[in-house]
């Protein structure tokens, strides 16, 4: 592992990537502070249990809403401001 400065990163971007990719860890000093390049893989992008729950709560939301404006345009119910149906979501 090596510790490239922000110049050094900045002027080997391709390869500082290239080594990320193959599984190095590339840090870059940049102030006395280091960070880290790593590549993120698909699985370090999946939903929690609790964002999936949240995503189909709101999922639910939208659909209820839908439903009623499909209803109000029937004539089954009455009429709503925008406001109205921004607050209920």
């Amino acid at each position: 592992m090596e510790i490239l400065s922000v110049r050094d990163y900045r002027n080997n971007l391709a390869a500082s990537f290239d080594r990320a990719a193959d599984g190095e860890r590339v840090l870059i000093r940049r102030k006395n502070t280091l960070y880290a390049l790593v590549s993120v893989g698909s699985e370090d992008l999946a939903l929690s249990q609790q964002q999936k729950r949240h995503l189909d709560e709101v999922t639910e939301s939208i659909k209820r809403s839908w439903d009623e404006v499909k209803q109000i345009e029937a004539g089954v119910k009455p009429a709503k401001s925008a406001m109205k149906f921004i607050d209920e979501l």
